[in-house]
Protein backbone atom coordinates (compact mmCIF):
# COMPACT_ATOMS: atom_id res chain seq x y z
CA UNK A 1 0.00 0.00 0.00
CA UNK A 2 2.99 2.51 0.40
CA UNK A 3 3.52 4.77 -2.54
CA UNK A 4 5.78 7.01 -2.86
CA UNK A 5 5.01 8.08 -6.57
CA UNK A 6 1.20 9.52 -4.96
CA UNK A 7 0.18 12.64 -5.11
CA UNK A 8 -2.41 15.11 -3.67
CA UNK A 9 -3.08 18.28 -5.57
CA UNK A 10 0.69 18.52 -6.62
CA UNK A 11 2.13 17.04 -3.24
CA UNK A 12 3.61 14.00 -2.49
CA UNK A 13 1.59 11.64 0.33
CA UNK A 14 3.21 8.71 1.52
CA UNK A 15 0.39 6.67 1.34
CA UNK A 16 -3.39 6.48 -1.26
CA UNK A 17 -6.16 7.22 0.92
CA UNK A 18 -8.61 4.73 1.40
CA UNK A 19 -11.74 6.31 0.33
CA UNK A 20 -15.27 4.88 0.87
CA UNK A 21 -17.72 6.54 -1.79
CA UNK A 22 -21.74 5.79 -0.34
CA UNK A 23 -24.51 6.86 -2.90
CA UNK A 24 -27.68 5.36 -4.22
CA UNK A 25 -26.69 6.38 -7.13
CA UNK A 26 -24.89 4.55 -9.51
CA UNK A 27 -23.73 7.49 -12.03
CA UNK A 28 -22.40 9.39 -8.82
CA UNK A 29 -20.51 6.61 -7.49
CA UNK A 30 -19.37 5.92 -10.84
CA UNK A 31 -18.30 9.87 -11.66
CA UNK A 32 -17.08 10.32 -7.84
CA UNK A 33 -14.74 7.03 -7.86
CA UNK A 34 -13.68 8.26 -12.07
CA UNK A 35 -12.83 12.00 -10.72
CA UNK A 36 -10.65 10.27 -7.41
CA UNK A 37 -8.70 7.97 -9.77
CA UNK A 38 -7.76 10.52 -11.83
CA UNK A 39 -5.24 11.30 -9.15
CA UNK A 40 -2.90 8.72 -7.48
CA UNK A 41 -3.78 10.02 -3.89
CA UNK A 42 -6.65 7.87 -3.77
CA UNK A 43 -7.68 3.70 -4.08
CA UNK A 44 -11.90 3.94 -3.86
CA UNK A 45 -14.47 2.12 -2.68
CA UNK A 46 -17.96 1.97 -4.00
CA UNK A 47 -20.98 1.23 -1.95
CA UNK A 48 -24.24 1.19 -2.86
CA UNK A 49 -26.40 2.47 0.29
CA UNK A 50 -26.21 2.63 3.99
CA UNK A 51 -26.34 -1.33 4.31
CA UNK A 52 -23.41 -1.97 2.24
CA UNK A 53 -21.52 0.81 4.07
CA UNK A 54 -21.85 -0.36 7.66
CA UNK A 55 -20.97 -4.11 5.91
CA UNK A 56 -18.04 -3.22 4.36
CA UNK A 57 -17.09 -1.15 7.50
CA UNK A 58 -17.42 -3.80 9.79
CA UNK A 59 -14.46 -5.73 7.67
CA UNK A 60 -12.66 -2.91 6.88
CA UNK A 61 -8.89 -2.49 8.59
CA UNK A 62 -9.26 1.12 7.87
CA UNK A 63 -10.48 3.73 5.75
CA UNK A 64 -8.77 7.51 5.77
CA UNK A 65 -12.23 9.47 4.41
CA UNK A 66 -15.98 8.55 3.76
CA UNK A 67 -17.59 10.42 1.13
CA UNK A 68 -21.78 9.58 1.83
CA UNK A 69 -25.06 11.04 0.91
CA UNK A 70 -27.52 12.47 3.58
CA UNK A 71 -30.23 10.46 1.76
CA UNK A 72 -29.23 7.12 1.80
CA UNK A 73 -31.54 3.97 1.20
CA UNK A 74 -31.51 1.38 4.16
CA UNK A 75 -32.73 3.01 7.57
CA UNK A 76 -29.53 4.92 8.31
CA UNK A 77 -29.35 8.74 6.47
CA UNK A 78 -25.40 9.46 5.51
CA UNK A 79 -25.25 11.78 8.29
CA UNK A 80 -25.65 8.89 11.19
CA UNK A 81 -23.54 6.75 8.85
CA UNK A 82 -20.59 9.26 8.83
CA UNK A 83 -20.96 9.50 12.84
CA UNK A 84 -20.94 5.76 12.92
CA UNK A 85 -17.56 5.52 10.90
CA UNK A 86 -15.87 8.06 13.12
CA UNK A 87 -16.64 5.47 16.01
CA UNK A 88 -15.22 3.04 13.87
CA UNK A 89 -12.00 4.76 12.68
CA UNK A 90 -11.63 7.60 15.20
CA UNK A 91 -9.17 9.57 12.68
CA UNK A 92 -11.61 9.38 9.25
CA UNK A 93 -12.02 12.50 7.65
CA UNK A 94 -15.77 13.04 6.64
CA UNK A 95 -17.43 14.77 3.31
CA UNK A 96 -20.87 14.62 3.14
CA UNK A 97 -23.27 15.58 0.53
CA UNK A 98 -26.46 15.95 -1.11
CA UNK A 99 -28.47 17.66 -3.23
CA UNK A 100 -31.21 18.20 -1.08
CA UNK A 101 -32.00 22.03 -0.29
CA UNK A 102 -33.84 21.09 3.35
CA UNK A 103 -30.44 19.53 4.81
CA UNK A 104 -28.10 22.04 7.03
CA UNK A 105 -24.53 21.79 7.06
CA UNK A 106 -25.01 22.40 11.13
CA UNK A 107 -26.63 18.67 10.92
CA UNK A 108 -23.40 17.18 10.18
CA UNK A 109 -20.51 16.07 12.36
CA UNK A 110 -18.17 18.65 13.64
CA UNK A 111 -15.09 17.52 11.71
CA UNK A 112 -16.93 16.98 8.65
CA UNK A 113 -17.47 18.98 5.31
CA UNK A 114 -20.31 20.06 4.05
CA UNK A 115 -20.57 20.09 -0.02
CA UNK A 116 -24.01 20.68 -1.80
CA UNK A 117 -24.72 18.79 -5.30
CA UNK A 118 -23.74 19.49 -8.42
CA UNK A 119 -20.51 20.12 -7.47
CA UNK A 120 -17.20 20.10 -9.67
CA UNK A 121 -14.47 17.39 -9.59
CA UNK A 122 -12.18 20.25 -7.83
CA UNK A 123 -14.19 21.06 -5.28
CA UNK A 124 -14.49 17.59 -4.74
CA UNK A 125 -10.65 17.65 -4.02
CA UNK A 126 -10.43 20.94 -2.10
CA UNK A 127 -13.69 19.34 0.14
CA UNK A 128 -11.27 15.92 0.50
CA UNK A 129 -8.33 17.88 1.39
CA UNK A 130 -10.28 19.97 4.27
CA UNK A 131 -11.71 17.30 5.66
CA UNK A 132 -8.19 15.16 5.83
CA UNK A 133 -6.49 18.62 7.57
CA UNK A 134 -9.33 18.61 10.15
CA UNK A 135 -8.79 15.32 10.77
CA UNK A 136 -4.45 15.52 10.65
CA UNK A 137 -3.80 19.20 11.27
CA UNK A 138 0.13 18.26 9.48
CA UNK A 139 -2.03 16.95 6.25
CA UNK A 140 -0.87 19.25 3.41
CA UNK A 141 -3.45 19.49 0.64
Amino acid sequence: MLNSAALFRGIPVETKKTVLIVDDDDLVLQSLDMRLSMTDSFQTIQVKGCNGALSHMQNAPSIDVIVADVILAGGTNGIDLCQRAIERYPNIAVVVITADNEVDCAEIPPRGVFLRKPFSGERLLESIGLALKRVSPTFQA
